[in-house]
């Protein structure tokens, strides 16, 4: 009875765990509640049908199992989700390897703790433990069922546990898989697939003809055996730990190669605009002279003349005072970009609040507190403009001791996702995430300095705030 309810309770693990692993990586066609049950009672079924009912009229070997599994679940998922061929290979191949290598696993030490049962056993016998034919069947079915038991929970804590590990370790789920990145993955499934059949073969050849005499006659087999199986789950969980490595290596490689060119850019601008800052303060300085000696001449003419004369200057006056920036924070640089800012915050009609001073007694660089201030500024703007009703911008900062504060809050409209991995907010343009990959160049800049950001979200009255708090740490001059 257990030998027969075994297999059925495997495809009832295998079925459930399938649908829950491939929900980890692909989004569905029909966002349904009772999905998950219609995945696996339909997958629970087609098991039972072709390699119970089906295999007693036309019997299948185990590599042929395996081929059918994965035609099975390839189609399957083509049904319930969406298109993505290259990610559903790898999550059927990986499926199956994983089951396979488990299954192999499983009967070792199946056997193995049947070896020690029927030793247990033989001893009760030969103490006449068991002296009736009664009682020994009662032992025999209590037996069979701790068995039955311990191999179920044996399989379900390995294959969960593998496959648990695989998703957890393939981080970026939404990355677009290329072939020769899914070859790299899907070839260590596909060797421990194949491995994996051999042994069960050798182990279910030598077990029919011969009981366990392969592990009497090869004793180091006991050990040898769960190990190579280890080795392979191992190595599938391996590949995929080193391809997210690659994938995260090439996307910081493109994130800094596109963070220095910037700062490049930015450091070419901003010599050009201290060049025209300091022209500008030379301009207002000539200017306001010019007007001064204009007003005394003025106050010699006539009456009329001397009206239309000081009306003309109070409009010459007005040009120059435009020269004059709105926020005087102490560099020149820091002048600018707030200035740019806060005119992109009017246009949109956006109040911008600014209380913040230059650190002029820290040694930090004006170049990322510059970097610092344009991208936390502009994900300000770009997320307040797109919240409705009530909403401000403010910057602040102070000092406290060596250490430098840079404080910008703002509404927002939406949700916003963070990533588990960095812990910070995903950027997607365009679908309600916000804060992008300027959050990850401001968090550079603050740790060139042994600091670090901090990021809070939190609604009071309807309001949805952003606040990010960025820490320098600079020595004195």
């Amino acid at each position: 009875m257990f030998d027969l309810l075994l297999p059925i309770f495997m495809y009832l693990i295998d079925s459930i765990l399938s649908v829950v692993y491939t929900r980890g990586f692909l989004k569905e066609k029909y966002e349904k509640r009772g999905m998950p049950v219609i995945w696996a009672g339909v997958y629970f079924l087609i098991q039972i049908l072709v390699f119970t009912i089906g295999a007693d009229r036309f019997p299948v070997g185990i590599a042929a199992r395996s081929i059918l599994n994965i035609c099975i679940l390839l189609f399957m998922q083509s049904f319930f989700f969406q298109k993505e061929i290259q990610k559903q290979f790898f999550i059927t191949f990986s499926f199956v390897a994983g089951t396979e290598t488990v299954k192999y696993l499983f009967v070792t030490f199946d056997i193995v703790v049947s070896g020690w049962g029927n030793q247990i056993l033989d001893h009760l016998l030969a103490e006449n433990i068991l002296n009736t034919v009664e009682r020994t069947e009662n032992v025999i079915t209590i037996y069979n069922a701790v068995m039955t038991v311990l191999c179920v929970l044996f399989y379900i804590l390995l294959l969960s546990g593998f496959l648990f590990f695989i998703s957890r370790k393939y981080v970026k789920k939404d990355y677009p898989l290329q072939t020769y990145e899914n070859v790299f993955l899907l070839l260590p499934c596909i060797a421990a697939l194949c491995i994996s059949v051999i042994i069960r073969l050798i182990i279910s050849s030598l077990n029919n003809g011969m009981g366990i005499v392969i592990y009497e006659t090869v004793p180091p087999i006991r050990f040898w055996l769960p190990v190579v199986g280890a080795l392979m789950l191992s190595d599938m969980i391996a590949s995929v730990i080193l391809f997210q490595k690659q994938v995260q290596y090439h996307e910081e490689t493109g994130k800094r190669a596109l963070l220095e060119n910037q700062v490049r850019q930015m450091q070419k601008e901003i010599t050009e605009i201290q060049d025209i800052y300091s022209d500008m303060r030379g301009l207002r300085h000539d200017m306001r002279s010019h007007l001064a000696n204009i007003s005394l001449l003025v106050k010699g003419t006539a009456d009329s003349v001397e009206e239309e004369l000081e009306s003309y200057i109070g409009k010459m006056e007005e040009t120059v005072s435009r020269l004059d920036f709105t926020y005087q924070t102490g560099n020149p640089i820091t002048d600018i970009i707030i200035h740019q800012k806060g005119q992109e915050a009017e246009k949109k009609q956006i109040p911008f609040q600014v209380d913040f001073a230059y650190p002029c007694n820290l040694l930090i660089d004006v170049y990322d507190i510059a970097v610092i201030l344009n991208n936390a500024l502009e994900n300000a703007i770009e997320a307040c403009g797109r919240a409705e009703g009530e909403k401000q911008i403010s910057l602040r900062s102070f000092v406290r001791g060596c250490l430098f504060f840079i404080e910008v809050e703002n509404d927002f409209a939406g949700n916003i996702v963070m990533e588990k991995e960095s812990g910070l907010p995903v950027s997607s343009k365009g679908n309600g995430k916000l804060h992008g990959i300027g959050i990850s160049s401001i968090q550079r800049c603050a740790r060139k300095y042994m600091g670090d950001i901090d990021i809070a979200i939190s609604e009071t009255d309807g309001r949805k705030k952003f606040s990010l708090t960025v820490m320098m740490n600079g020595k004195t001059a």
